[in-house]
């Protein structure tokens, strides 16, 4: 008896398998490229609130004792501690660089720009212990005095180590988007957007 020697013929997907995994892939694409919008747009809402938040602090501690944190000349006395951790109580948080914050304040940085974060803590508005920079979302350290900044002098925060994209979207949704201009300020030019930025905001 002769065999039929013919395999049979592969089954394949059809025209409209294989249009509908194309809408299937295009769909999950679709939720992926939103889900990340979604989380750059929270990591931007959630710098600027940090800012917002903590020019809250600054102010809610001169509303309670008439000076600025770190600049305060009574601290010593509010709160038994020693006289060397009291500011000049001038109105200025003033810093070891007039054009410069410092991002890395440790407890024996004598200086009112890290005394700042150590008035603040003695005062419980924020938690921890001593001069140490607290961080923002995005893991840098932030920074506050009064200093000389692309030619204008003002109190400034500083939040180091913004991804340079980020600090520019910051700067486009609450300022002019300018590197150098208006009240949201960084360290250099928005056209190179790799690495991070120090993205300064006008306090007081």
């Amino acid at each position: 008896m002769l065999r039929d020697n013919k395999k049979p013929a592969e089954a394949g997907f059809t025209l409209i398998e294989l249009a509908i995994v194309l809408i299937i892939i295009g769909i999950l694409i679709g939720f992926i490229l939103k889900g990340q919008e979604l989380i750059r747009n929270s990591q931007i809402k959630r710098a600027y609130q940090t800012y917002l938040e903590l020019t809250a602090t600054l102010y809610s501690y001169y509303d309670r004792y008439g000076k600025l944190p770190g600049d305060d000349d009574n601290v010593a006395q509010r709160w038994g501690v020693d006289t060397l951790r009291n500011g000049d109580g001038d109105g200025r948080i003033e810093t070891a660089s007039p054009g410069a914050l410092d991002f890395a304040c440790t407890d024996t940085t004598n200086t009112e720009e890290c005394k700042v974060w150590e008035h603040l803590r003695l005062g419980e508005f924020i938690a921890g212990l001593g001069r140490e920079n607290p961080t923002h979302t995005f893991g840098g350290p932030i920074g506050v005095g009064y200093i000389t900044f692309q030619g204008l002098t003002f109190h400034w925060i500083g939040f180091q180590s913004v991804p340079s994209d980020i600090a520019r979207d910051i700067d486009l949704k609450y300022d002019d988007g300018l590197y150098n201009s208006g009240w949201i300020r960084a360290d250099s030019d928005y056209t190179t957007l790799t690495g991070s930025k120090t993205l300064y905001f006008k306090f007081k």
